[in-house]
């Protein structure tokens, strides 16, 4: 069943057209991802979809019924609720529907009559949209999205801007839409709920459309490609990469079928010309020569994809630096309370190493650290000789924002203004971009001009903090083919995973205070704890019988109780559970006897709230 579909849609902002003749459907079920450049209009096209925009021609059709979920859009929400009342919000559609359930039960129970069809179908669609589960889909939420129980009592409008699009990410999706429109999900979120997210989608029964720059985590959702390209969409079959490959022979195809075309088309040119002189004072020849003009004009041109422009550069030649980089000495690191301590760690020319953990965890305060950005709590770190630091922050910022790109460079790398122009050529800035003022640039471009600045003064030593957000998937990898030429040492904060995948040589991963050094790539550490998990889940029950065996005397005892009341409580959940079923059958079969019905209802709340406590008393 088509879910979505657009047919030649245009949208113009003033004279700029955004969207040109585009076209797509997607099917139930399906998991695609819109790639592009920057500002190509991929967010566009979602508010389009989300009819949060109007457009200029074409036609947009959601499927009868179907609810969408926008997950660029934060709701409006007053100050004074909290994330939970937010995040409950979600269940509003829900709600009501089992307030209606009980008050046509409360009209049955009253000997008034009710529509019994209209509450069995009410029933079924209260049963089916989980509303009997409600708590548990949320805590289910709140844990695999990283929000604490803390976060969930302070007021929404005090998150920052990270945290509240976390929060809107569950709202959306608790809230049982049948089509996601998700731009940017991964933005915010560390590698567990990253992976988590992975796992949820994958599950999820409805149609998702995904705008992001997180190839990996493309790769692992999606089955199929949506290039955005001057306005227009191309299909492609498969998840990030395979479309790479798949473009990749689709613009060496066409480029040979060009190059053939056009060879053809010189020939019958210089035919038709010669033909012309020929046929001076002869009909037939001129006749046979327009003849073949006109098939000339008829040809359809073979058109090329048009390769995007890479950025090419490298980092100047920097003096090396000693062997030991880094000598971490018993280090502890934090503000009013440690985030990690009693670190201690030698750090070598040329590793490459990745800070890994939760947000939150003192990732970004150890790099600070190191670099001297703020004091440390205990311990003390030695710098090797020759070193010479360059840093990239998560968020960047300019001494005098005021200034144009141009006069940036002139200021701070002491360059002439041809070479302040090649230099910024390089990085992507080119005609009157380059007199842009700094501070309005976007984050993307910040990250850009930063890295233009230090990649030019011969540093040896990267500490990079987030180095691929806000950056395009062209850009990452022009970061990437960059670093992959600097041979020195690097330590670096990433939440990508293709990224740390490519380089991480050696893994310092943060939990709960401690710093675990491994030395090996990402994939091998991820072996390793998924070996650690399987060896733990595999002794867990030896552990707990160990454990019994030292239990003194009535604490075995106490132990025989309580089994003795479980094996009880679990007897009677199954005798409730077979009543309760009767009870529905009965329903049922005499849906016009409405003081049986009563009866029955009465029961079967009784029933529930009997079965509830056993439930609770079980799972403790």
């Amino acid at each position: 069943m088509i879910e979505i579909s657009v047919t030649g849609l245009n949208l113009y902002f003033g004279e700029r057209q955004i969207l040109r003749d585009l076209s797509f459907e997607l099917q139930t079920g399906e998991r695609a991802s819109i790639v592009g450049p920057n500002g190509c209009g991929k967010t566009t096209l979602f508010k389009v979809l989300a009819g949060l925009l109007p457009y200029d021609g074409g036609q947009v059709s959601i499927a009868r019924g179907r609810r969408i979920g926008l997950l660029e859009q934060l709701p409006d929400v007053p100050p004074e609720l909290t994330v939970r009342q937010v995040l409950w919000q979600a269940f509003e559609n829900i709600e009501q529907l089992g307030a209606r359930l009980r008050a046509m039960e409360e009209e049955m129970a009253a000997g008034k009559e009710v529509d019994m069809r209209a509450y069995a179908t009410m029933q079924t669609a209260f049963e089916d949209g989980g509303g009997y589960d409600l708590e548990v889909a949320y805590q289910r939420m709140v844990s695999g999205l990283g929000i604490p129980p803390d976060m969930q009592t302070r007021p929404f409008m005090s998150l920052s801007g990270g945290e509240k699009t976390r929060v809107n990410l569950a709202r959306i999706m608790l809230s049982g839409v049948d089509i996601l429109l998700l731009d940017e999900p991964t933005n915010h979120l560390d590698l567990q709920s990253i992976e988590w997210l992975e796992g949820y989608l994958r599950a999820f029964k409805g149609t998702v459309l995904i705008i992001s720059h997180d190839r990996y985590f493309l790769d692992r959702v999606t089955s199929r490609t949506l290039e955005m390209r001057d306005g227009s969409l191309t299909s492609y079959p498969g998840n990030y990469s395979e479309y790479v490959d798949r473009r990749d022979e689709m613009m060496e195809l066409l480029e040979k079928q060009k190059k053939r075309q056009d060879k053809e088309i010189e020939r019958l040119s210089f035919t038709v010309e010669r033909m012309k002189g020929w046929g001076l004072g002869n009909k037939k020849v001129m006749k046979r020569a327009f003849a073949m003009e006109k098939r000339l004009q008829r040809i359809e041109r073979i058109e090329t994809i048009r390769r995007q422009h890479k950025m090419k550069n490298r980092f100047a030649e920097a003096d090396r630096s000693g062997n030991e980089v880094l000598q971490i000495e018993g280090l502890s690191i934090g503000y009013d309370r440690p985030l990690i301590e009693d670190f201690s760690a030698m750090v070598f020319r040329g590793e490459r190493i990745a800070l890994l953990g939760p947000n939150g965890c003192g990732k970004t305060t150890l790099l600070t650290t190191l670099l001297r950005l703020q004091p440390a709590l205990r311990g003390v770190f030695y710098e090797g000789t020759g070193v010479k630091e360059g840093y990239l922050p998560q968020v960047v910022s300019f001494d005098h924002p005021e200034r144009n790109l141009v006069d940036t460079l002139l200021y701070e790398t002491r360059a002439d203004t041809q070479q302040a122009r090649d230099r910024l050529a390089a990085f992507g800035f080119t005609g009157e971009e380059v007199f842009k003022t700094v501070e309005v640039l976007s984050g993307g471009e910040k990250t850009r001009l930063k890295l233009c600045l230090f990649m030019n003064t011969g540093v040896n030593t990267l500490f990079l903090d987030e180095p691929t957000n806000h950056l395009d998937i062209l850009s990452r990898e022009w970061l990437e083919d960059a670093i992959d030429e600097f041979s020195e040492t690097m330590i670096f904060v990433s939440h990508d995973r293709y990224f740390i995948n490519r380089f991480a040589t050696r893994i310092w991963q943060v939990q709960d205070g401690r710093v675990r050094d491994f030395v090996g790539t990402y994939e091998e550490f991820r072996a390793v704890l998924a070996r650690e998990a399987a060896q733990k889940a595999q002794h867990r029950p030896a552990e707990t019988a160990v454990k019994a065996i030292k239990k003194d005397k009535p604490e075995k005892e106490n132990l025989k109780l309580r089994q003795k009341q479980q094996r009880e409580n679990l007897r009677r959940i199954a005798a409730l559970e077979k009543e309760l079923e009767e009870i529905e059958a009965e329903m049922a079969a005499n849906p016009d006897d409405y003081q049986r019905l009563s009866e029955l209802l009465a029961r079967r709340e009784q029933a529930e709230e009997e079965l509830l406590l056993l439930y609770e008393q079980t799972e403790e």
